[in-house]
């Protein structure tokens, strides 16, 4: 048994035909400590984990420190340094294995069966669910699923990384704010609210790295992009070169909450820098990273920076002039233990050399990256551990495909339905037209995994056939309509002959990674005019139209919010894309109720903000709790087939507060479906200042907590809450300081869309401090 790790990699490391892997980057050497290297001090498990990670470090030699501290060399066209000293018996290791909405590796093969990683819904759409068990479970699945595909072998999906052999950190989630809608990865975070955020992340991180084994880490997240990081390519900066100028009030207020919550309640293992400036200091270099994270919330993991971000400290941002001064800033300042890049692999050993960093510092590097390594159980006999035997048969189970399609099913979003044009009946005569009537790689979103054996999206399901299933082939016709930003007149004019000669009119339209994405923001945020055209000629036929929008970032679509009968937001829904809004056009999602995540503002928005303007209170404001303009749908919004109310069930247990206290409330809201149908509905807890007594606010109202519900027709639960009274803490504008301050704030039970309850809560006495913007 001492060697069934190896026995289960021996015999199952055979790739998919059309995944080409370097044979060396395949390593079945994956633990350390085994004969003959199982003797050292840091072998020996009757020592603590601080005492094994020290011995190892003092035996390292000078040459051998740069690989172990170094991700991903050369920055995007090599695998990193394989991260081995094969002296000691310590086996190879990949930092940066990305599992955004599922593991990005290749699928795996054994004995003619392909095992394929499962590919959830894009974050985005994890926060249209407003459903916290969803984000614990796609944890929980990547977690699982990551451990199988590493003991068989499995290698990174990127053919920019080399394909390298994964480790077992992620770098995921993305928990950074949606603050404007022009940022190109608004898809790859739940969406505008530090709470709903850090709820996610949370969870997500609770759910990969606890598993079936307390005694280990079932895998490791790493929580990005550390700090303030939301522009790729605007305004005349790049995400290499920006500096972000941010007020202490915005970092605590906006920047830093979700981090916080997934550092502090969810005990996060990793985080990542990002390639920004923030007030004109990198932030791998940055002495907030180490302070705010280390000390004030005292993080024992690792960090890593994005790939390239230590080489920009000196080569964009010129915070330093070489190479060897930028690991001193980025070891030292910053306490940046992982360099995704080549600047420690190039520069490290000189830096120490020339005093440019220390041993200290570099020892700290050593100790909070190896310690994750054996909190992970690679330097333990294996023979009771239970992450060194999960089988292949572990990788996308009928339980995950099911939960996949489940919250696939809850994040579509029913933002119009005039006259009950939703749902279609089935048996009649049906049209899809538009950019996205077949789309397969669309619906899929960014940072994938080989989602089919294949390695192509020939396995998923359009919404075209999707539909051709529930409603019969031949009575489900397509017409292209248009490309994404082109088309002609004769498609056009065949979109509209279509129309008139079905009886009801599916409009699949929207953007994909073309239009917004890592490395590019978009530059307006309308549906691109050809699509425009398409669906005014198309609802012009006045057959029932509903249109079904893909896109991450929201979509400002003024003429048709007023045209079409009926409109779904989509997302970017994912493998099971197809399935669900079919399921939802023809009414069989029991489970639509989705909620937006975000603001959708009026296309001349964007003329109002500068995309490089970091604060929330400027102009017109941003987000839900900032913004004071009228948007075209509100954050929370969201319509259902059926009908709920909401109903008094126990009234906050304390009204009144005094400034500085710290007290539980608790209150409870009876949720009824009023309807005929079964369906979904969100309870939306926010607080919103009213009169405040000792200072001016800009604070519209914040999220403070959520609970998705699903009720049968005509069945009633009541839903309870148990929040802090330090939810009526406020962050000071003009120092950073969260405060508590006399007033009143109304309590606010709201479903987003005609159900609402409210109650007045006093906070009495002086405004006190309660949380000091930390000084560095």
């Amino acid at each position: 048994m001492a060697n069934l790790g190896l026995v289960i990699l021996a015999s199952v490391v055979l790739l998919a035909a059309a995944t080409t892997v370097p044979v060396n980057n395949v390593t079945l050497a994956t633990r350390a400590c085994q004969p003959p290297h199982d003797t050292y001090g840091f072998c020996d498990t009757s020592k603590s984990i601080d005492e094994r990670v020290q011995d190892l470090i003092s035996r390292l030699n000078d040459d051998e420190i740069p690989p172990l501290l170094t991700a991903r060399e050369g920055g995007g066209g090599s695998p990193g340094p394989p991260g081995n000293i094969s002296r000691l018996g310590l086996p190879e290791y990949d930092w940066g294995m990305n599992a955004i909405h599922g593991v990005q590796s290749s699928c795996v093969s054994q004995d003619g069966t392909t095992y394929c990683p499962t590919s959830f819904p894009n974050p985005v759409n994890y926060g249209f669910t407003w459903n916290k068990t969803a984000y614990y479970e796609l944890g929980r699945v990547i977690g699982v699923e990551t451990r199988a595909l590493w003991l068989a072998g499995a290698v990174e999906a990127s053919t920019w990384s080399g394909r390298p052999h994964i480790g077992l950190d992620t770098w995921s989630p993305n928990i950074n704010i949606n603050r404007s809608p022009l940022w190109g990865r608004n898809q790859e975070t739940p969406g505008e609210s530090p709470y709903l955020n850090g709820q996610f992340g949370k969870l997500y991180t609770v759910g990969l790295q606890q598993g079936a084994d307390d005694s280990y880490m079932q895998a490791v997240v790493t929580l990005k992009h550390w700090d303030a990081y939301s522009l790729e390519n605007s305004d005349g900066y790049t995400r290499h070169n920006f500096d972000a100028k941010v007020s202490n009030f915005s970092l605590a207020d906006t920047y830093w909450p979700a981090f916080e919550a997934c550092v502090k309640d969810g005990k996060a293992a990793g985080v990542m820098c990002s390639y920004n400036a923030v007030n004109g200091i990198p932030t791998c270099a940055h002495p907030l990273l180490k302070h705010v994270l280390r000390t004030k919330w005292q993080f024992d993991g690792y960090v890593t920076s994005d790939t390239g971000a230590v080489a920009d400290i000196f080569t964009e941002h010129k915070y330093v002039a070489t190479g060897e001064q930028a690991v001193g800033v980025a070891l030292g300042q910053g306490m940046t233990d992982i360099d995704s890049g080549k600047v420690y692999s190039e520069h490290l050993l000189q830096a120490l050399a020339d005093g440019n960093t220390t041993r200290a510092d570099v020892n700290k590097a050593l100790y909070n990256t190896l310690k994750l390594r054996f909190r992970l159980g690679l330097f333990d006999p294996i023979d009771n551990q239970a992450y060194w035997k999960v089988p292949l048969s572990e990788i996308n189970t009928e339980e995950s495909k099911s939960a996949d399609l489940l919250h696939t099913l809850e994040s579509m979003v029913l933002l119009k339905n005039d006259k009950d044009t939703l749902p279609f009946a089935t048996g009649k005569k049906t049209v899809v037209i538009g950019p996205h009537a077949k789309a397969q790689a669309a619906m899929a979103g960014n940072y994938l995994g080989q989602l089919c054996p294949a390695d192509n999206f020939d396995c998923i399901t359009s919404p075209f056939d999707a539909m051709a299933t529930i409603n019969g082939a031949d009575l489900v016709t397509y017409s292209k309509g248009c490309d994404l930003t082109s088309g002609s007149s004769s498609d056009r004019d065949a979109a509209v002959q279509a129309a008139k000669d079905a009886d009801q009119v599916v409009l699949l339209l929207g953007i994909d990674q073309s239009i917004e994405g890592e490395s590019h923001d978009r530059t307006n945020i309308s549906l691109p005019e050809i699509q425009s055209q398409l669906a005014a000629a198309v609802i012009d036929v006045g057959k029932p139209t509903v249109i079904v929008l893909l896109n991450g970032g929201m979509l400002a679509i003024e003429a048709e919010q007023r045209s079409a009968p009926a409109i779904v937001e989509a997302g970017y829904p994912g493998f099971y894309g197809g399935v669900a809004i079919a399921q939802t056009v023809f009414g069989q999602n029991d489970h639509l109720g989705g909620k937006l995540s975000y603001t959708v503002y009026p296309a001349d928005y964007i003329t109002q903000i500068k995309m490089s303007d970091m604060e929330l209170t400027t102009g017109p404001g941003r987000t839900f709790r900032y913004y004071t303009g009228e948007p075209l749908w509100s954050f929370g919004f969201g319509l259902s087939f059926t009908s709920f109310s909401f109903t008094e069930a126990d009234k906050p247990s304390v009204t009144t507060f005094a400034t500085g206290s710290n007290t539980t409330i608790e209150f409870s809201v009876k949720v009824t479906n009023t309807g005929s149908k079964a369906g979904d509905d969100v309870v939306q807890v926010y607080i919103a200042p009213q009169n405040l007594t000792q200072r001016q606010h800009p604070l519209i109202k914040k999220l403070v907590d959520f609970k998705r519900i699903h009720l049968q027709a005509s069945a009633s639960t009541i839903a309870t809450f148990t929040v802090s009274s330090s939810v009526l803490q406020l962050v000071a504008t003009e120092s950073g300081n969260t405060v508590s301050t006399p007033g009143v704030f109304n309590l606010i039970l709201s479903n987003g869309v005609d159900q609402s309850l409210s109650y007045p809560l006093t906070v009495t006495g002086d405004e006190v401090v309660v949380d000091p913007f930390p000084i560095v």
